[in-house]
């Protein structure tokens, strides 16, 4: 008799358990639902990216890894020179810089400032480049700031949207070497000029203070040498 009521104490509390679990599934099943019915705002900001991104992947343009962290470049000595013509009143230097990093550089930026004798800032400039730097491409930049009279030394910094800089003075950085264009191709080459002016008629004033060229695939990279090398 003992067993029999055992039994049936245990067939009633496994009714009242599997009960139980029914109706928290049902209750879960029903968050999820309205979770799922829910409409997620996205901020105006996040959907403009998004079709920026979208647009690019179906113009063909290939995404590159950037560098993360501490990048490194090669650069040459700043040279400045007094503007003519239409750049009278300016001071201008010209700087070379080479990736090399890993990984291409995205938002690199360039700060110029100058001092006076005392050490306070005067005058400056600064140029930042849109499009990724990729490994072993070179760049020429030039920045431009208006002539004052207490100007007495300069200093420039290097950064990047993902981290700091580190910039080593090279002797010399030679543009990478490309493929010779035949005669057949001369036209085209030309079209493709006059569709790269047109371009940069678009570019914002920052990007016409670079002129980089890529290197070419296939085509040996130029070496380069720091300045404590070629002492020795």
């Amino acid at each position: 008799m003992q067993s029999v009521n055992r039994a049936l104490l245990f067939g009633v509390m496994a009714v009242l358990v599997a009960a139980a679990a029914c109706g928290g599934g049902e209750e879960e099943a029903a968050a999820a639902a309205a979770a799922a019915e829910a409409v997620v705002e996205v901020s105006p900001e996040a959907r403009a990216a998004a079709d920026r991104l979208a647009a690019r992947l179906s113009a063909g343009i290939t995404l590159v890894p950037t560098q993360r962290g501490q990048a490194e470049i090669g650069y040459t000595q700043p040279t400045a020179r007094r503007g003519t013509g239409d750049d009278r009143g300016f001071n201008i230097t010209s700087i070379r810089i080479r990736n090399l990093s890993q990984n291409a550089i995205a938002g690199f930026q360039v700060d110029e400032f100058w001092y006076d004798g005392d050490g306070n800032t005067v005058t400056g400039d600064q140029a930042r480049r849109r499009l990724p730097i990729l490994v072993n491409e070179v760049c020429d930049i030039e920045l431009r700031v208006p002539v004052v009279s207490a100007m007495d030394a300069s200093n420039y910094e290097f950064s990047h949207q993902n981290g700091e800089i580190k910039a080593t003075l090279l002797e010399d950085i030679e543009f990478p070497p490309q493929p010779e264009v035949e005669e057949g191709e001369e036209a085209e080459e030309a079209e493709q000029e006059e569709g790269e002016e047109a371009e940069e008629e678009e570019l914002s004033e920052d990007e016409l203070k670079f002129t980089c060229l890529r290197p070419v695939e296939g085509m040996p990279a130029v070496p380069v040498e720091t300045e404590e090398a070629q002492d020795d």
